[in-house]
């Protein structure tokens, strides 16, 4: 078998991927509140896509914010946003060793195409970085109810942005979380 139709078999790309957010508001239904509880004044009166165009670019700017190392704080006292550093942990429970370590896909992609036994065994290959970085939604400042119900999932592109940003700026920096 060749290397690239192996990768299209483990990665599963040979189709095309359904996506779907179940349980969850978007902005689509944001958009339907407003247009239902429409402001009484014509000049605020704002179509879809000037709706959707204003969300947009403040999502940017929240981004280029997290981006520079900035916690976000949002009005209302509904929390903030924070970019938090942990430090890398290997622990061993009798069991098994367990590591927050990022896996390196590339590599253990090529060490399962070229050695079957690991392939198998689903070894992983992982990188060894000095720290670990995460957007994390802290409700702690927050006054609402069921907070437990509330959570914040960066989408891939934050997540990449940030680790470029990391790795371009030598000075980024963000609160170390020691967990206990």
């Amino acid at each position: 078998m060749e290397e690239q139709e192996f990768l299209k078999r483990v990665k599963k790309v040979n189709g095309p991927r359904e996506h779907k957010v179940r349980g969850s508001w978007g902005v689509y239904d944001a958009y339907k509140w407003y247009r239902k509880n429409k402001p009484s004044g014509k000049e605020y009166i704002l179509t879809e896509s000037e709706y959707f165009a204003i969300i947009r670019r403040i999502n940017l700017a929240l981004r280029d914010e997290l981006l520079k190392g900035n916690d976000i704080k949002f009005p209302a006292k509904l929390g903030q946003l924070e970019v938090r550093k942990y430090l890398p942990t290997i622990t061993n429970d009798g069991k098994a060793i367990k590591t927050n370590l990022p896996i390196d896909w590339n590599a253990t992609l090529k060490l399962w195409y070229e050695d079957k036994q690991a392939f198998e065994d689903k070894f992983l290959v992982r990188i060894n970085v000095p720290e670990l970085y995460k957007v994390f939604y802290n409700k702690n400042t927050a006054n609402y109810n069921n907070k437990s119900f509330y959570q914040f999932t960066p989408n891939r592109e934050l997540k990449i942005g940030l680790k470029h940003s990391i790795k371009e700026n030598s000075s980024f920096d963000a609160f170390l979380f020691n967990r206990i």
